[in-house]
Formats: structure tokens, sequence, C-alpha cells
């Protein structure tokens, strides 16, 4: 490490000390005085966690009980022995975690001579983000796509750090009066977690550049809007990406005093990735735990290997075990049957309904997600699916009968996809006898329930947040308005040491902010986008303002609220009739906020691994620059390469489902508008009261919280009640309740019942079958699937027979043709 990235002498950190609180005993006596200041530490320590999910309640049990007691019948020794059990917990506070999550994976000590800013660390970072960009960009247009894990390049990185660690000469130059060596020592969990991070930027899936470049492709394709000009620009598509992209790396930075140096932030997914890291990098066995001596590195192999061999069963040798649609097999052709528990086009209500981690853990990963949260979730999408959408479809409300009842689709009165071509003139703007002649818009029933929940999370998560998290974003901005780092106001024993190292200026990542900004104007004013300098403004205060919300439910519960639909509504009012613009807006206030979230998650990840704060900076700039090219090639390289691309008809199924969904909501958003679909006269206007419901719901909940704190109550999350909905359509029930089967096992009852054996083997478990499925999906793609070699047999056939897979609608087109 460079000495200028130190600013202070380390922290030594005291020896990492295990508690047991029942075991603490009281050995001095006390004054009434003294009572009276004990009692002040329990009622702060309840004022503190009374409403973290994550806080153990033990101690907040104990401390309740004993202030409930009457002055007169308190004992000074009883009270001392409570006050020493919160003495306990607050030394965890103060030199490790009060979160067995975090102190199960994250070292209390650290050693800042470690070097990190090496040419390993870099030479395999930017590799790695190359390769991970362009994989994904490529088979984005693909399906079914192939999706990489970022596991998979922290595996990868490992084999290859460890080769160069090992044959890259050990010589030390001198440059510019600082000592540099190729090859500084044995490859070390810091470099190996830099590496990590800039893969991340590559790995984004929908929230990365490849999301991005479906702009250029409805732009440029004549099956969409074929704006050859506009898209052919490299300049409008650099400046459109890298703003973008920029954007949301320069509001991570602002948003850390709110989102990384917090200790209750946890950001659950982080602790799989430190967990595969310390069980790589020489993590010996230390003794028997619950009988069990193994190594997490030998774990994680035997769960690798195991789960490598299995995933070729669901995935393509049998694949009635992923879709385990068993009840349909009695009679394929029961409408109503394929409806309620189907898993591929119904409800999915099925007790058992899939083998396949892949879609266990596809929607919520149930060892990382807490329990509390996959409970919420899986209550909210079951309760609304058996409650509302159920009732809509049979009722026929919306006509929604006549169309498939968990589909994405947005269909004419036919019961056929809308066809948006009949709808546009020659500019690509809504032609308005057209529209008039062909008729409105119609959703299916899941879809119509899932947007009044979208509507409803986004105030929800919005009052939720300052409702229960109002201390941190205090805590926050009272940093703002000193002007210092947020993480000075807090003394847990991560914040301690990273003072260890020099902060990263605010300005650095203010000029990001301003860069960033400057490109989008320009992108917008020198090309004929119709999008106007305000409502780039106005996209970003969008992503400002839901970036922090947003992010606390992420870091706390492992669920991310997306605010694409939020963006689009929006776009819809502000830019009318204009899709372009439309899409435009929806970059920088979804998409810039997505990246933003992604950004910050990755320095909690360098906060909790310390990585000096300035190489985090420099490391996350310049992947996303590289990430941001390479996509914008690989894009350019498949538009005007790949014979038919985009076409349903493609010989190597580049037929790209995401650009057609993506070309649709253009559509709808920014031709047709929000409006014509929700305005005073749109079929779907009641939907539009999911703004008030979800401003209220969380109002109610949190002081029958503060009223009742030892009850069930507590846990409950009105954003995360609401996010469950949001999986309908297309996804089903058969997404959550295997997630929530599988966390009731594995972080409800192994972490009560034997909590040292879920400490140490629970995260490596889940990241060694994240790493088979990607290692074997890559493998069966290549050797398999891209040829389409089929083994055409009944355990293939069966899950696909029927009206699962033909989404049979409940009633039937009337004969006149429409309904």
């Amino acid at each position: 490490m460079a000495d200028s990235e130190k600013d202070s002498p380390p922290y030594e950190s005291t020896t990492k000390t295990h508690f047991d609180v029942e075991k603490i005993q009281p050995i001095v006596e006390i004054s009434n005085t003294d009572l009276s200041d004990l009692l002040d530490t329990l009622r702060e320590t309840i004022k503190d966690h009374e409403l973290d999910p994550n806080f153990p309640t033990e101690i907040l049990n104990s401390a309740r009980a004993a202030l409930q007691e009457t002055p007169d019948k308190l004992d000074a020794t009883r009270i001392q022995s409570i006050v020493a059990q919160i003495q306990a917990e607050r030394d965890l506070l103060l030199n490790d975690s009060p979160y067995a999550e975090v102190r199960a994976v994250v070292d209390n000590t650290d050693d800042p001579s470690t070097p990190v800013n090496t040419f390993r660390a870099w030479s395999l970072g930017i590799l790695f983000t190359i390769l991970g960009t362009g994989i994904d960009q490529f088979f984005s247009l693909r399906y079914p796509g192939i999706y990489l894990y970022t596991v998979v390049a922290q595996l990868l990185a490992y084999a290859c750090g460890v080769f160069m660690a090992r044959v890259l000469p050990t010589t030390s130059y001198s440059v510019f009066g600082k000592n540099f060596s190729l090859n500084p020592g044995p490859f070390n969990q810091k470099e190996h977690m830099l590496i990590t991070v800039m893969s991340n930027v590559a790995y984004g899936g929908l929230n990365g550049t490849a999301y991005v470049t479906y702009i250029f492709q409805v732009l440029k394709l004549d099956m969409f809007y074929g704006m050859k000009e506009l898209a052919n620009s490299a300049g409008f598509q650099i400046l459109l990406t890298l703003s973008t992209q920029l954007i949301g790396y320069g509001c991570a930075g602002i948003a850390r005093r709110f989102l990384v140096y917090p200790p209750a932030m946890m950001w659950p997914k982080n602790l799989a990735q430190i967990a595969l890291n310390r069980a790589l990098h020489n993590d010996g066995a230390s003794g028997s735990i619950n009988g069990w001596s193994m190594s997490r590195y030998r774990f994680f192999l035997y769960c690798f290997g195991a789960m490598f061999f299995y995933f070729w069963f669901p995935d393509y040798i049998f694949q009635a075990l992923s879709y385990f649609n068993w009840m349909t097999w009695i009679a394929p052709e029961n409408v109503k049957l394929a409806i309620i528990t189907g898993s591929i086009g119904g409800m999915g209500f099925n007790p058992l309904p899939t083998f396949d981690w892949n879609m266990i853990s596809y929607a919520f990963d149930p060892v990382v997600t807490p329990f509390f949260s996959l409970v919420n979730n899986v209550i909210g999408m079951g309760f609304v699916g058996i409650v509302i959408i159920l009732p809509v479809y049979f009722c026929n409300v919306w006509n929604t009968a006549y169309l498939p009842i968990n589909s994405n689709g947005i269909f004419d009165n036919t019961g056929s996809s809308y066809n948006v071509s009949r709808i546009l003139n020659s500019e690509f703007t809504l032609d308005e006898a057209a529209y008039a002649e062909y008729g409105q818009a119609y959703l299916g029933a899941a879809n119509s329930v899932l947007y009044s929940a979208f509507f409803a999370i986004y105030l929800a998560t919005v009052v939720y947040a300052i409702l229960y998290h109002n201390r941190e974003i205090m805590t926050g901005f009272r940093a703002v308005l000193k002007w210092t780092s947020a993480r000075d106001e807090y003394d847990d024993v991560h914040n301690r040491l990273m003072r260890a190292y020099k902060e990263c200026p605010e300005w650095w990542y203010l000029s990001i902010l301003a860069i960033a900004f400057i490109m989008g104007c320009v992108c917008c004013s020198v090309y004929d986008t119709g999008m106007p300098i305000w409502g780039i403004v106005i996209g970003l205060l969008l992503c400002v303002f839901l970036q922090i919300p947003i992010g606390i439910i992420m870091a706390v519960t492992n669920v991310e609220v997306t605010n694409n639909v939020i963006a689009e509504f929006i776009g819809g009012y502000a830019v009318p009739n204009n899709p372009v613009a439309n899409m435009i807006f929806k970059s920088y206030g979804y998409i810039a906020s997505a990246q933003s979230i992604q950004f910050a998650a990755d320095l909690k990840l360098g906060h909790y691994m310390k990585i000096p704060p300035r190489t985090m900076f420099a490391a996350q700039t310049v992947a996303t620059v590289i990430a941001g090219f390479v996509s914008i090639g690989v894009n350019a390289w498949q538009l005007s390469n790949i014979k038919d691309i985009c076409t349903s008809h493609q010989s190597a199924n580049f037929t790209c489902p995401g650009s057609h969904t993506f070309f649709t909501a253009s559509i709808i958003w920014g031709v047709i508008g929000p409006a014509r679909i929700y305005g005073d006269s749109g079929i779907y206007h009641p939907l539009e009261w999911g703004f008030l419901v979800g401003a209220l719901l969380p109002i109610p909940t949190y002081f029958l919280a503060k009223r009742f704190p030892n009850s069930w109550v507590r846990y409950v999350h009105i954003p995360l009640l609401l996010n469950g909905v949001l999986w309908w359509a297309p996804y089903n029930f058969t997404y959550a309740w295997p997630a929530l089967v599988v966390g009731f096992g594995f972080n409800y009852y192994v972490k009560r019942h034997y909590e040292r054996w879920w400490q140490k083997y629970a995260y490596v478990l889940s990241s060694s079958f994240s790493c088979g499925i990607g290692i074997a999906g890559l493998i069966i793609f290549f050797a398999v699937q891209f040829k389409a070699v089929d083994i055409n047999w009944w355990g293939n056939n069966v899950p696909y027979a029927g009206c699962d897979n033909n989404e049979c609608p409940l009633l039937p087109i009337p004969e006149i043709g429409h309904f």
C-alpha cells in the first residue's frame, strides 16, 4: 500500500471476544445515584435499537422488564446484572459487531501495511471487468440467456492471483520515489476483494450498462424505431452511457454517510462475498463446531462440486425438477388447475414446486436474506395473490379473464399482443385517430395489481425510512451540515479501523457528478432526443430523493426496490408523447439510482475489508468507464454483424426479449402515456390510489411497534410486504415459497440452535452453490444448449405440456372477435 494512503497510525484492535451474557454476574454494589445512571443506559440502548429487526431482542426485553418495575421494587443487583449484559453488547458494538451475521465473516482487526494497490489487483480487475461486461452484454440479447454471477469472477480471480504470486518477479523498483514491485508477496484478501469490486461493475445485469444499450437497440433496428442516424452516433452512445453510470457513482459517494458508515447498514449480500473470500484464503479448521471440524475451504469445495454436478439435472437432463408443476400433470388441459397451481404461466400455488436451487434463490437468497425479510416478502406475495389477484381474475375485472392471469405482456381487446405499430405515425409519436380506432391497451390481472403495488411501494419506502431509520438519516445530515465524514460520527470498530486511511474527499465525488451531468446536458442538447435539460434535472432529483430510502431498505433487508416504474410514470407526464425522451428520462431516474445503490454496496464491501477509500474510488471509476466502452462496442458489433438479430426466427436465438419489453414500455409510457392509462378517463385509474395507500400503511405499524415493542409487529415491514407483490407477472409463488422453507431451516432453526455452525458455514454454502450454478451454467450453455443438443424425453417435456405453458385464459374471446 502506498504511503499516501495513510494519515494516522494503525488502530490496534483488541482481541476478539465473545460474551455469554447469561453468565455475567454483578460483583459490585451500587448507590442510588449509580442506579439512576444505569437506568439511563437502559433507556438509551432501547432508544437506539428498539425498531432494529436485526438487533438481538433478548437484551432489549431484559432492559424493558427492568424499566417497568416501580422504583421501590428495583433491585440494584438485578439492574446491574442487566446493565452488565448491555455493556457486553456495547463492547461488541465498539470492538466487533452486535450483529451475528457480520461477526460471522468480517474481521475486527486490520493490518494497514497489507498491499492493495498492486499490479496484480489492477490487471486482474481490468481483465475481469472487460470479460464480464463483454459476456454479459453479448448474451443479454439471447433467449434463454446466460447470466454470470460475480462469485464466478471471484473464484477465477483467486486462481489467477495465486498463479501471478508464484510466477511474477519480486524485484522492487522505485517509481517517483515510491517502491513498487510486480509481486509484493502472497496474494491477499484485500487485493482479491478489490478485483471483486471492479467485477461488480461489469456483472450488473439489469442495473448495469446492458440496460442502457437497450435504448440503442430499439433506436437502431427497423423492427423498432429505425432511427439509425441517432443510434449510430458514437458520441451519443458514449455520452449517454458514461453520464448515467457516473451520475450513479457520484450519488453513491454522497450517500456514503447514510448507507455505508452506519453499523446498522449491514448489506447482507456483501457478507456472502466476504465469506467466500475468507474460505479461499487459507481458512483452516479451528476446532470442532457442533461436531464439524472441516475448514471453510474444504466445505466450499464439497458444496461447489455437489451443486456443479446436480445442476445439470434441473437445467438440462431432467427439467421437470426445475418446473415441478406436478399438479398440472394430472390434467394438463384443465384451465383452472393450471391457473392456480401452474409454475410457468399460472400462480404457482404448489406446496412442492421445484428442486432447482437456481429457482429457489432467484428472487430471495434464502441463506443470505434475513428471515424476517423472507417472511414479509412471501406473505405479501401470497396474500395479494389469493385475496386480490385471483378474485380480480375470476370476477373478470377490467376484462382480465380473457387474458393470461400472470403475464407481463400488453394486450388488445382480441387477446393478442398489443401491436404498437398501429398507433404510431411516421415521426414515432402517437397517431390519435389510429389509437381511437385500434383501442386501448389491457393488462393481465397480476400485472394490473403489480403496478398499483409499484405506486404504493415508493412512498411507503420513503415514509418507512423516515419513521424507522430517522436516527441514521439525521446523523448523515448532521455530517453534511458540518462538512465532515460521517464515519467520524460512529465509534464502532470498523469505522475506527478505517480512520487509518485517508478519506476520499467529498469534492472528488461531486466532480464526478458534475462531469456526468454536463455530459448528459451535451448529449440531450446536441442530439435530437426531445429530452430537455430540465428533464435531466428532474431525473437526477428523483435518483437523489429515492436512493437513500431504497438503499436503507436494501442494506437492512437484502431486498432492492427498483424505481423504474416511477421513472417511466413521471417521464410520461414530464415529456408526453415522446418515447425517446421517456427512455432517456428513465436512464437518469432509474439506472442512475440503481447504479448508485450498487456502488454504495461495493463501498460497504471495501469498508468491511478495510480497503483504502481512495483506492476504492480509483478502482470503481476506472472499472465504470471501461465497462461502458466495452458494452457499447460489443452491442454495436452485435447489431451490425448478427444476421436477423432480434427477430423471432434468429438462428442462434438472439431474439432480444429484453429489447422487445423495453420497446413496448417506451410506447406505453412514452407514446400512449400514463394519462391515458391511469388518468381520470383510463380504466386503470383506481390503481393510482396505491400512492396514498403506500404513504399511509407504515404509519399505524410504526406506532403499534412503539406501543407493543415485544410483539411480532416489530418485524412487520410494509415496503417488504409490497415488494413481495412486485414479483408477480411473470414470476409466481414458485419463486417465493421454497425460499421461505429453506430460509426457515437455515436462518431460523439452524441459526437459533447451532449458531456457531451457522456463523462458520452458512454464507460459504450460499456462495458455493452460486459458484456451482454459474460454472455449470456456463459449460452447459456452450457445450449443449448453444448448438441446441436437446434431450427429448418425458422428464423434459412434461413441465411444458398443456395450459400451464400455453397460458390459457379463463374465458374464450367472444364470437364477435373481441371483448
